[in-house]
């Protein structure tokens, strides 16, 4: 049994339309009139606009291009069967909108497009797949010329919406409804779909640093989380320090014993979790020792250091007497 755009296809196309192109008739039909893409995911949007229909009628691409053809009632409760029934050649003088009266026309005819009629509630997203903390832009695309809108966004920042077409943030991970419901003077209409979005987590990249990496044996060190992706849980392991280990998210290690220690980060949250790990992190030394003075002469002080400074001027006449009468 033929479907009824299977029938207006075959009739505008004087027969040659026989088959679908991936199930779609009108996809068909425009290939047939040299139309190649969609507009705005549409082919019959496409269609009409090949026949220079630029704006749906009631919101309904297809009232739109019922009335192209001069029909200005559905037939059997539709506009596609009515359609089917449409003569096998579509009119060649264009009809243009009037937003003023409502009316498709052209330098002859008013077509009067019929009694308003109730909105059907649909929509469309740029994705149903984010991160937490993304946006996602949601537009309306009801039929039946809605006047106002209420959207309901479970899990979003902000879950309430009356504008047509919101940008909604979502923070929280989960799986969650999208509902919409269009009003016009004719009545009203609800469409929710559950699980219409999916958030997931964030992930963690874990990082840190440290306020000294080279410290004196006996003081402290300050680590400072760097990690992204929001954690909530940390978890330190530091190797010859005091503590070993810590939970929290910017600890205080001592370290007492002169060496080369690793450090490690694991930070988490639920559904993520990663470890970052710098061997050789820290290189504690020991305090300088002085040695006694092994020579002096010509103003200058010589002492033999850990870290050594190879020389001290003393030129001061008065110093170097001082120190030589120590000595």
């Amino acid at each position: 049994m033929q479907s009824v755009q299977q029938t207006y296809v075959f009739n505008q196309s004087n027969g040659d339309v026989t088959s679908t192109v991936n199930g779609n008739w009108l996809q068909a039909y425009c290939l047939y009139l040299g139309v190649t893409e969609p507009v705005n995911s549409s082919w019959l949007q496409a269609l009409c606009i090949h026949f220079g229909i630029t704006a749906p009628l009631y919101g309904s691409w297809t009232i739109a291009l019922a009335n192209y053809y001069g029909i200005t009632q559905p037939l059997n409760g539709t506009w596609w069967y009515a359609l089917s029934q449409a003569p096998a050649a579509a009119p060649s003088v264009p009809f243009i909108w009037n937003e003023d009266t409502n009316l498709w026309e052209d330098e002859d005819r008013v077509w009067n497009v019929g009694d308003p009629v109730a909105p059907t509630a649909n929509f469309t997203s740029t994705t149903v797949t984010i991160i937490e903390g993304d946006s996602v832009q949601f537009t309306d695309t009801s039929l039946g010329a809605p006047t106002s809108w209420a959207w309901t966004f479970t899990g979003a920042v902000q879950e309430s919406y009356t504008t047509q077409n919101p940008l909604v943030t979502y923070n929280t991970v989960g799986s969650f409804a999208v509902a919409l419901e269009v009003t016009n003077t004719e009545g009203s209409n609800l469409k929710e779909v559950l699980n219409y979005m999916l958030v997931n987590v964030l992930p963690i990249v874990a990082d840190f640093s440290g306020t000294s990496l080279t410290p004196i044996e006996g003081d402290d060190v300050i680590f400072t989380d760097l990690s992204t992706g929001t954690p909530t849980q940390w978890s330190w392991s530091f190797a010859g320090g005091n503590p070993l280990t810590s939970a929290l998210q910017n600890p205080t290690v001592e370290y007492t014993t002169a060496g080369t220690y690793t450090v490690a980060l694991t930070a988490s949250k639920t559904g993520s979790t990663d470890t970052e790990t710098k061997v050789d992190y820290i290189n504690v030394f020991e305090p300088a020792s002085v040695e006694p003075i092994t020579e002096f002469a010509s103003g200058l002080f010589y002492q033999n250091v850990s870290n050594p400074l190879s020389r001290v001027d003393f030129s001061n006449t008065l110093i170097a007497q001082k120190i030589e009468t120590t000595v």
